[in-house]
C-alpha cells in the first residue's frame, strides 16, 4: 500500500512539472495572451481537465514561476551572509540575484510581466511575494545602518524598496524596450549607484574591499 501511494505521488509530481514545464515554454514561444489552458495541456501531453488538478488557472504557473525567482534570490542572500559577507553583500546579492533569474529568458519575462500587468490580482500576489524578501533586505539594511555604512536618518525600508524597483525598472525595460542591453548590464550600475548614494562617506566601498579580501582569503585556504 505504501508503495503504490508513493508511485501515485511520483506520477502526480511528475505531470505537474511536465505541464509547468510546458507553460514555461508556450509563454516563452507565444507570450501570456495566446497560451491558453488548451495548448498547455496539449504541450504536456495531458486531457485538460489534468491541468486543472495542478493549477487553478495560467496565472497559477505565473505565480509559481514568480516564487521560484524569489526564493532563489532569498538563498542567494542567505548564502552571502553565512559565508561572512556584509549587509550591502546581501543587498546586492539579493537584488542581482532576482536580475540573473529574469534575464535568463527575455521572452518569459516579458510573459510574466504581462500576466502581472492584465491581472490585478496575480499583480497583487507578486507583490506580497516580493514584500517577504523586501523585508529581509529591510534587515540587511538596519545591519548596515548600524554598521556606519548606510545613512540611518533614511527608513530602513525605503532603501530596500528601492533596490527592488531598480530592479523592476530594469526588468521592465529588458524585455520591453527593443534593443536592451542584457539586463544584468542595466541592472548592476543602477544598484550601485543607489548603494553608493545611500552610502555614509564611502564607506560602502571600504566594506566592499573587505568583502574581496574575505572572499579571497577563503579561495586560498580553500585550495
Amino acid at each position: 500500500m505504501v508503495a503504490a501511494s508513493t508511485r501515485r505521488e511520483v506520477t502526480t509530481n511528475d505531470t505537474r512539472k511536465r505541464l509547468f514545464a510546458a507553460a514555461v515554454r508556450l509563454f516563452a514561444e507565444h507570450g501570456y495572451a495566446d497560451t491558453t489552458v488548451d495548448r498547455i495541456a496539449r504541450e504536456a501531453g495531458v486531457a485538460k481537465g489534468t491541468f486543472f488538478v495542478h493549477f487553478a488557472t495560467k496565472d497559477a504557473v505565473v505565480t509559481e514561476l514568480v516564487r521560484n525567482q524569489v526564493r532563489v534570490a532569498r538563498r542567494e542572500r542567505d548564502r552571502v551572509l553565512s559565508r561572512g559577507g556584509s549587509p550591502i553583500d546581501a543587498l546586492r546579492a539579493a537584488a542581482m540575484t532576482l536580475g540573473e533569474q529574469a534575464a535568463q529568458n527575455k521572452n518569459l519575462s516579458r510573459a510574466v510581466i504581462t500576466a502581472n500587468i492584465l491581472n490585478p490580482l496575480l499583480g497583487g500576489f507578486a507583490e506580497s511575494v516580493f514584500g517577504g524578501i523586501t523585508a529581509e533586505m529591510t534587515d540587511d539594511v538596519r545591519a548596515a545602518q548600524r554598521a556606519g555604512l548606510l545613512d540611518p536618518r533614511v527608513e530602513a525600508q525605503s532603501i530596500a524598496e528601492t533596490l527592488i524597483i531598480s530592479y523592476f525598472g530594469a526588468a521592465l525595460h529588458f524585455a520591453t524596450a527593443p534593443g536592451s542591453k542584457p539586463l544584468l548590464e542595466l541592472l548592476a550600475p543602477v544598484i550601485g549607484a543607489n548603494l553608493a548614494g545611500f552610502a555614509v562617506e564611502g564607506r560602502v566601498k571600504v566594506a566592499e574591499k573587505k568583502s574581496a579580501k574575505r572572499a579571497k582569503s577563503a579561495k586560498k585556504k580553500s585550495r
